[in-house]
């Protein structure tokens, strides 16, 4: 699944279109659209006045109260063509035709993502948590929704109501950066390791983007290319794999129905 660094690569490859107006959209499949406060025709003709992202959301502000949101599920893309060019893949759900040559193409095989035509985007993500990299994403924060909770502690760095935009990838390898197990209760760390883990976060999420995401099968960047984190990973997909600090195993168990990635020995 894209996550915070593969959305914020996206979004950034997208900059250049900020400015551009809509011509139309062309929606394949009216079951992608999850939300339409507005019809699709009302984008017509509009500026697109902002790109962002939140969370792993991607976010098209055209003002007035229009928003487009995509969210690329397990396996979408999205990804820019000149207009003239047809996409090659199959699952293209979405395509957002602008006034400067550029097609905006979103595609998702197994349509866990979808899009939304949303009046009030803040109202939107109001069930969201902190940005993980934005300067209200404190270590006291961080500690706040830790303590006193009994749950794994990589649960609640995916609980997209705590913290926006971590998922799978970036949850391992922030905790083998900081050393602590996923599966520990998130009430046994102490205020020196909580630190740690605010500082991995920010750290790992950051190289992720300078490395464009990490691409396995799926993602690609509005480029459509490939990320480079993946030549990184220092636990996650390594199963068996020797450890690049210890050099025993890399374990795999499931936390919450998710696959997780450890050092018994390095993390604790």
């Amino acid at each position: 699944m894209p996550e915070l660094p593969e959305v914020e690569t996206i979004v950034r490859s997208l900059q250049t279109n900020v400015g551009a107006n809509i011509n139309n959209i062309e929606i394949r499949r009216e079951d992608i659209l999850r939300l339409e406060e507005f019809s699709a025709s009302e984008l017509q003709d509009k500026t697109i006045k902002s790109i962002r992202r939140r969370g792993k959301f991607l976010v098209f502000e055209m003002g007035r109260n229009l928003n487009l949101i995509f969210h690329l599920g397990m396996s979408g893309r999205f990804y820019m063509l000149a207009a003239g060019e047809k996409p090659a893949e199959k699952h293209v759900h979405v395509i957002v035709h602008l006034n400067n040559g550029i097609n905006l193409v979103y595609q998702d095989p197994r349509r866990f993502g979808g899009v939304w035509m949303v009046r009030d985007p803040e109202h939107f993500f109001c069930h969201m948590g902190r940005e993980p990299l934005s300067p209200n994403f404190t270590a006291a924060y961080l500690e706040d929704i830790l303590k006193q909770r009994k749950a794994p502690v990589k649960n609640l760095l995916l609980d997209q109501h705590l913290i926006s935009g971590i998922g799978n990838i970036y949850a391992d390898e922030s905790l083998f950066a900081a050393g602590i197990r996923p599966d520990r209760p998130a009430v046994s760390l102490s205020r020196q390791e909580i630190k740690k883990l605010h500082r991995s976060i920010r750290r790992v999420l950051h190289q992720g983007i300078e490395l464009r995401g990490t691409t396995f099968r799926d993602y690609r960047d509005a480029f459509n290319e490939s990320g480079g984190f993946q030549d990184y990973l220092k636990v996650y997909g390594r199963h068996n794999q020797p450890c690049p600090q210890c050099g025993k195993p890399i374990q795999r168990i499931r936390i919450g129905g998710r696959s997780t990635h450890f050092c018994t020995n390095c993390q604790r």
